[in-house]
């Protein structure tokens, strides 16, 4: 499932079923930080944990543990 947005992402996450979930930390109207929390508080309420792993071109370990804070799971750089 591809979504071209945060909001797409969570709206797509909130209707379906997902063993993972490859976030680009980069999106328009909803970065992937944002997705990935709001991710998180719905799952605080309902229960259940989906995997999250951050996509960036952002390298530094800074990035990563924004990443990190945000949620999500594990963090890989993209070219």
């Amino acid at each position: 499932v591809l979504a071209s947005n945060g909001r797409q992402a969570l709206a797509e996450w909130e209707g379906g079923s997902f063993d993972a979930i490859l976030m680009d930390v980069q999106m328009p109207e909803m970065d992937g930080l944002a997705a990935t929390r709001a991710i998180r508080e719905r799952e605080r309420s309902a229960g259940g944990h989906t995997p999250i792993i951050a996509m960036t071109a952002h390298a530094m370990k800074d990035d990563r543990d924004k990443c990190l804070q945000a949620g999500m799971d594990a963090y890989i750089t993209k070219p």
